[in-house]
Order: structure tokens, then sequence, then C-alpha cells
């Protein structure tokens, strides 16, 4: 691998007309411009059976040409999966396993901005007695993260089998194993056959450093029915009766991934928007900012400057640099910037890509929102397409598909959907859509909607014998549904005890991203409950009982949990309506959940394990712009089979699982006891996954029945 200390490539980049002579040690990778929609390349394990994501950095440039103020401009150095900006995507099945090797080829040793050797880049940042371990640090160490996986923990479970050499084993996401530069750290993944099909992503996350990783290093996975017994919801009566399969081919021929990253260096006219603080910037949405808060990063910038090529040359007005201090960029590898215009989203990595489809033709799009932090709210420009959501962060609706004429994604979030369009040409845009718009309460980037007229292009050919697509070209149907996802919004499942994250002060239940004890509108920055992440003081989750949050400040801090899913049992008035199709309605189940703009509060419970698939052991649940999550928005979790009340801590409150009832235990721990043991036996998961299903839904029925003695 190249190094900053090794000789430079001169590398002409054509761009447009223009050819920009760059200076770079690592490779140049073109975001395209109005080109076809890239392919993603499936990765495939090696002959080890490992399939290999190598963290390496690498230049990236485009789209425009830094010839005109209509399209960005940028040239970042970054880190990124195998030296691409989407290094390709993964496919499984249901009861298969995915053996990952993350390799940080990141150097220890690097040549800081002002020419200085610094030994530093993957020396852990030692806690300080406030907020120590609550910022922007760590720039070169590595952990990962499997968004959307539903299974172990991989802190507390059984070695990996077969163990790989070379380094250690992790069996399940366990994202606090930091891989240091020069290391690699195996991962296995083992998806159980119940587990609900559809999409996930690889990201980093070590804490401190995720949101610089995850910008530039992100990979789909898609998770896949399991014809050999694996859970299909397409095997209900229902859309059996629908005939839904016919838009669901096995060879996926009608399949169109698009995975949507955003690139975000937009400098500020107004100073006082770039100013960094102590622990970051004050605006912490833009790359530029929260990099700046690194000193010395050898990778990135210690400005920018808007309208700066770095080089004293002439930029695209002809004028010379035209930056603040009207001086060159203090970062040794070029860093460009055209303004505002340098804030935009790429569609598996190219800008205003063409996506080619046929004219009365279903086709399934499956839609991944791999940003950081700002959001997207699509729609097309005119009409002509019908679209219809499948499901959301890999969780099927209750019904199927859910026509909607506009999709909202926060980051984290993805989308399966239907979609059929007349013959002609369409812009997907972002921003246009009048239901979810900016916050205007909020000053900071986190709360934008990402206002693009121009996301992608369709092209929709005319085919011979089409016709105009109908009102509801899909049908519709109750699909079958995984054990995990069973509905929680009955009321005999009342939760007369939830998650005490406050104890002491009668908010039981309350999750709070920014006020410390009570509900109210947004104040001060993110953080759970008025609290910072902390190694200690984890909130307990016990295996087998009903577990209740109270989500408040939600409207600009999307919640994430990680390991299992929960449901929407309660959203703000207004909001669970027609109108709102294409965002969250009450009885989704999700992974990731923000309100833009239309409410401060939702509900969610969940039932976790059982423990056969998920173990024990701890996670994570928090903010999902990874810039707070790296300044602290963020909470320790712990998986139990049973409560248990840990010493008091002088630096927060400890946190404590409530119980649900004889009813609830009944529940789950048929769930547990007739589930799919994935670890122990695979070999018999097909028929068990089957008996999973039913007798849980009997067990449920029958609770239900003794409790409201209907």
């Amino acid at each position: 691998m190249a190094t900053p200390s090794a000789m430079l490539l001169l590398i002409a980049v054509a761009v447009g007309t223009v050819a920009a002579q760059i200076q770079s040690p690592y490779p140049v990778l073109n975001i395209t411009k109005g080109a076809p929609l890239p392919v993603l390349a499936e990765l495939k394990p090696d002959a080890s059976g490992w399939v290999t994501l190598n963290m390496q950095p690498a230049t990236i440039v485009g789209p425009g040409d830094n010839t005109t103020q209509g399209d960005p401009y940028i040239v970042y150095t970054g880190r990124t999966y195998n030296q691409e900006l989407i290094a390709g995507m993964i496919r499984h099945v249901q009861g298969d396993t995915l053996r990952l090797r993350v390799c940080n080829n990141l150097t220890a040793h690097m040549e800081t901005t002002t020419s200085e050797f610094d030994p530093d880049y993957a020396k852990h940042t030692q806690p300080m007695t406030t907020g120590g371990i609550s910022v922007f640090k760590d720039i070169n160490i590595l952990a990962n993260h499997l968004h959307g996986f539903y299974g172990s923990m991989g802190t507390d479970s059984p070695p990996c089998d077969p163990m790989p050499e070379g380094g250690p084993c992790y069996r399940g996401d366990n994202i606090f194993a930091d891989i240091e530069p020069g290391q690699c750290a195996y991962y296995q993944y083992d998806f159980p056959l119940i587990a609900s099909p559809g999409a996930l992503w690889l990201h980093p996350h070590h804490h401190g450093s995720s949101s610089v990783q995850t910008h530039t290093a992100t990979v789909p996975v898609l998770l896949d029915v399991n014809p050999s017994g694996g859970l299909d919801p397409l095997s209900s009566e229902s859309c059996i009766a629908a005939n839904m399969k016919e838009f669901f081919p096995a060879d996926n021929s009608n399949e169109i991934i698009l995975h949507i990253q955003s690139f975000m260096f937009a400098v500020y006219t107004e100073a006082s928007q770039n100013i960094q603080n102590a622990t970051g910037p004050i605006d912490d949405g833009y790359i530029t900012n929260v990099v700046g808060a690194l000193p010395g990063d050898a990778l990135c910038c210690s400005g920018p400057e808007k309208l700066d090529d770095g080089s004293g040359g002439t930029t695209w007005e002809n004028s010379g640099d035209t930056g603040p201090d009207a001086g060159d960029s203090f970062s040794n590898l070029p860093f460009y910037t055209s303004g505002v215009n340098a804030d935009f989203v790429t569609v598996n990595g190219a800008y205003q890509p063409v996506i080619n489809m046929e004219a009365g033709k279903v086709y399934r799009w499956v839609l991944v929102e791999a940003a950081i932090m700002k959001w997207v709210h699509l729609g097309f420009d005119k009409p002509g397409c019908v679209m219809g959501i499948v499901s959301r962060d890999a969780n099927y609706l209750h019904t199927i598909p859910r026509l909607a004429e506009s999709l909202v994604l926060v980051a984290a979030n993805r989308i399966e959907l239907l979609i059929q369009c007349d013959a002609g040409t369409y812009q997907l845009q972002s921003g246009t859509n009048k239901t979810f718009t900016q916050d205007p309460g909020c000053g900071s980037s986190h709360c934008d909607v990402y206002q693009q007229p121009i996301v992608a292009t369709i092209e929709v050919a005319e085919t011979s014998g089409a016709l105009p697509t109908p009102a509801d070209p899909f049908g519709s149907c109750t699909p079958a549904l995984p054990p995990y996802l069973q509905d929680l919004r009955d009321p005999f499942l009342t939760a007369a005890h939830r998650n005490e994250i406050i104890p002491s002060t009668g908010n039981t239940g309350l999750m709070n991203f920014t006020n410390p004890q009570e509900p109210g509108p947004p104040s001060s920055a993110c953080a759970l409950n008025g609290m910072t992440y902390q190694d200690m003081n984890a909130m307990q989750e016990i295996i087998g009982e009903l577990h209740e949050l109270s989500l408040w400040n939600i409207n600009v801090h999307p919640y994430h949990h990680h390991t299992q899913p929960f449901q929407i049992i309660s959203l703000p008035g207004g909001v669970d309506s027609d109108l709102n199709n294409g965002s969250w309605r009450v009885g989704d189940w999700a992974d990731t959940l923000e309100l833009p703009n239309i409410g401060f509060q939702a509900i969610v419970r969940w039932i976790p394990g059982p423990v056969e698939i998920t173990g024990t052991g701890y996670a994570v649940l928090h903010c999902h712009i990874l810039p707070h999550e790296d300044e602290g928005c963020m909470m320790k979790t712990h998986l139990l089979e049973k409560a248990y009340m840990p010493d008091p801590k002088p630096t927060g409150a400890h946190s404590q699982g409530g119980k649900a009832g004889l009813t609830i235990m009944v529940l789950v721990l048929a769930a547990a006891l007739i589930g799919v043991p994935v670890f122990l036996y695979k070999k018999k998961k097909a028929k068990k996954a089957a008996e999973t299903d039913a007798l849980i839904s009997t067990q449920y029925e029958a609770a239900r029945t003794q409790s409201t003695g209907v």
C-alpha cells in the first residue's frame, strides 16, 4: 500500500473538457455525472471462505470540472473500503453464514498537514474527567458494524467455527472490537432462517471516528429468501392468492440497487457557522468541519477555503483563490470545494446517474440511505410512475405494497419497493415534495433535507403492447412475518413496566435526545437523557420481556437500536395518515426512526430474543447522525436472560429492564423453546422455522384470549 512518504504520483484526471493536475499518492476515484447507473459487483469469498474489506485511503474527485459554479466539485482524500467509492455488494440467503474479514490498512504514522511526523494516529484518546470519550478522535482506528443484523452481538458468543488464522474472530456484531492499523479482525454472521429478508449495510463504528470513516466506506448487504426452508413472507395464503411472487423473480432480474451516499463539503459565507469548539464544530454536519476538529489530519484538510483549489492558481471564475483569507488551503493533499454547491448525494457512487427501465414492467428497487446524517425526501418531477413500499429496514409491512407518492429516508434507512412507469423521462428529486420540509427552527445542518433537483434520471423505454400504468399495478396481500415481528399493539400487551432510564424521577420509559429528564422542545446538544456515552450504566434488555420507550426530540435526531428492530406504537397526531405513506405508519417495524419537522415524540416496543438467536451481551442505541454518535449521543445496552441491579455509579443512573408480565413471558419463552437454534442445530433449521411461526402464533392468540376473555 502506498504511504504519504512515498513518491507522489502526478495524475492527470480528465473531467469534462478540463484536465486537473492532481498530486496524490493514492488511487484517484472519479465521481461520474449523468452516466448509466453503475451496477455494484458482488463481493465473493476467497478460497478460505472469507469476504475481505480493506480500509485504505483514496482520493475522490468530481463530479463537476471546477469551471462552473453550477456543479459541485471536490477533491477529497478519504478512508475507503478496497479503494473504491463503493467496494461492491454482498448477497446471502437466510440460514447462511457471512464470514467477513475487515482489515485496517491505514497507518499509525502519518505526515501531518504541517509536514510534521506524527506517530500517534492510532493512539487511543484517554478518557478525561468530563467527556473524554465523547470527542472526534482515534482517526485511523476502525471497528465494524452490520447495520440491521438480527442475531448475536458477538460479545458473549461462542467461538467462530471454524476459527480463522491471522486475527481475532467475533461470532456476531461486536462493535466494541477495535481494529488497529495493520491488523485484521474476523466476523461470523449467522443469519437465522426466520430472519426477515431485505437490505442491510456495513459501515465503520469506532466511537470517535465513525462519521469520518463511514462518509466514504459503506457496503450494502442483501439477505434473500432461502428456498430450502427459509421464512418466505410471500408464502402466505394471501400473497399466493395475489400472485405477488411474480414481482420477486428468483433470479432478481427486476432488481435495481440504489446505494445513496452523501458528500458534505459546504463552507458557509457566515464565518460563525464554521467555528470549531473544544469537542467539534458548532455545525456538526459537514465533513469539512468534523475533520477540522481533528488537528493535522493528513487525509483531509485543515481548512478548507471556499473556491480554493489549493494551488494558488485559477478557480472556476479565473480570479485566483477567493477564500476568506485568499490563501491556499492548508492540506498537503489537494482539497477542492465550490462553496455551498459541494453538498450533494450520489447513487452507487455516481452523480445524477441514468436508470434505464422499460414501460409495462414492474421493477423492485432496493434503496440504502448510507449517509452519515442528512435525510432525503424522494419523489418524481411529474406523474407517470407508481411506487409501492414492501419493507422498511428489512422488515416487511403488515400489508404490501403500500402505495406512496414519495419516500422519506433518514440516515441509515432502507426501503424495498415495487415500481412501474409509463414510457418517458423522469427526474428523481429530493426536497421538492411539500409533505416533509426542512425544519425552520433548527440552525444546524443535520436538520436539513437534501435539496437536489436531480438525484437520478429515469429513462423508461417504450415497449410493444405496454399499457398505461394503472393506479395500482401491484395488488396487495398480507405477508407471513417472522415471530419476532409479531404485532405488539394488542391492548392486552399493556407495558405496565417500561425500561427505567431515569430512576426516581417518575419518567420511566423516557428516552430524550436533548433534555435530561422531562419531555419538551429541543434544547442544548444531542445527549441521551442529558448524559453522553459511558462504558458503564448500560440499559438492560431482558430476553422475553416487553420493552417500551417514549422517544422525544427525534424530529432532528434519528433513533437507532442495534441487534433487533422495534415496532412503532404511537406517532404524533396527523403523522399516521395516508398523506404520509412515504414515511412511517403506526404498526411498522424499523431499526432507525426520525420525524423530520412533523413532531417530537414516538413510542416504540420490542421483545428481545430468543436467546438461541440473539445470545446475550452488549450493544448500543444512538442517534444515527454519526457526528452526534461520535460526540457521545449514544448509550450502551446489555441483553440479559434476567435482570440484575448493578452498583450505583456516580456519573449517571443505572438502567433496569421492566417486566411485562407472565403473558409476555409465555409468548416469548415459546419462541425461545421452539425458535431456530441457529448456532447449534443448523441441519434442522428449516423444519423448526416453520414450527416456530405456527406455534408462536398459536401461543400468542391463546395468551390474548386468556387475558381478554374473548
